[in-house]
């Protein structure tokens, strides 16, 4: 009998120390709940109409006017605003809007210059002029050729131009890529198929185009037509003008302009071979010497001789006619 007693108690002992933990755990938990704080966001820089820029000086035809914020997404609604022709704020050219971050325009476009009201801003579509056709009159001419089809730098070259459908009127020019065109004068259209003119040749080395322009706005171009290159050697005069044939070793002076370091001297009679006047050394451009063997073994005749020089390097000649001459007196 004892024994259930004891037993009874220990029994309500347990439960009235389980309820007391339970109770103690439950005051603990509700204890220590933290609450989320909220911290709100500062007010929008900007408002609905409100025209931004990136700094107060800006002089843009063209800026950023606000449509709208929205708070729960921090994001503004922007559009392009356009200055009015007296220089006032302004008109839309289309109803496009965009939305950009908060703090993307308030970092970029700190600045409000002006304040619109949105919705009296009108859509101002510009207009765009329309494109003027021009219609060229006459008929379109044609260039087939030129001559002389070269000329010396910094020289004035008389020309003929041939071609068709030539118009009194007409002006020609020579052009190429990078360089100012060559405009010729005294322009003469002798017929439809001919125009002479002169051009002054002050302009680099090479290839150019020649351009033909009827007064209507016909043109046509003869690509590469014409060069400009160095000035052909002059020569003026050959010293001695007269030796005897079978000469050996005889000394050569030629006078005249344009003469270049590198030059070939030779001497022509018909269709004979030539007579090469060895070591030429040109002097001061206007002066050459070189040595001349006049032998019959190495092809001297008797007979009036021309004296060709020509410039190497730009393949340029000069002839003098006729002016030596070899005959029987006594060899040097």
């Amino acid at each position: 009998m004892e024994n259930k007693v004891r037993n009874g108690l220990l029994i309500c002992a347990l439960l009235v120390f389980a309820v007391l933990i339970a109770g103690c755990s439950d005051q603990s938990s509700a204890g220590t709940t933290t609450p989320v704080p909220t911290t709100a966001l500062p007010e929008a820089k900007f408002a609905a109409g409100d025209i931004i820029a990136k700094s107060a000086s800006s002089t843009d035809q063209m800026l950023f006017v606000i449509i709208q914020y929205d708070t729960k997404s921090g994001m503004y609604t922007r559009a392009w605003i356009h200055k009015n022709t007296d220089g006032s704020w302004g008109h839309f050219s289309n109803d496009k809007t965009e939305k950009a971050e908060r703090i993307l325009v308030e970092t970029v476009y700190p600045v409000k210059i002006a304040r619109v009201t949105v919705s009296s801003i009108p859509i101002v579509t510009p207009t765009i002029p329309p494109t003027v056709v021009t219609t060229l009159s006459g008929s379109a001419p044609t260039v087939t050729g030129i001559s002389p089809a070269s000329g010396a730098r910094d020289a004035v070259a008389g020309v003929t131009i041939t071609g068709t459908n030539f118009e009194n009127g007409a002006t020609a020019k020579l052009t190429r890529a990078g360089y100012p065109s060559i405009t010729g004068t005294g322009v003469s259209v002798s017929s439809a198929t001919s125009i002479g003119c002169t051009f002054n040749l002050a302009s680099d080395l090479g290839s150019y185009n020649v351009v033909i322009t009827n007064p209507g706005g016909q043109s046509d171009t003869k690509m590469g037509a014409f060069l400009i290159g160095d000035a052909p050697p002059i020569i003026t005069s050959v010293s001695p003008s007269t030796a005897g044939l079978n000469s050996t070793q005889l000394a050569i002076s030629i006078e005249g302009q344009n003469f270049k370091e590198g030059v070939k001297v030779t001497f022509v009679q018909g269709t004979n071979p030539p007579l090469d006047c060895v070591t030429p050394t040109s002097i001061d451009t206007k002066k050459i010497t070189c040595v001349l063997d006049l032998k019959m073994s190495n092809g001297g005749n008797l007979g009036d001789w021309d004296v060709k020089v020509v410039n190497i390097e730009s393949q340029q000649t000069g002839t003098l006619i006729g002016k030596f001459k070899v005959d029987n007196s006594t060899s040097t």
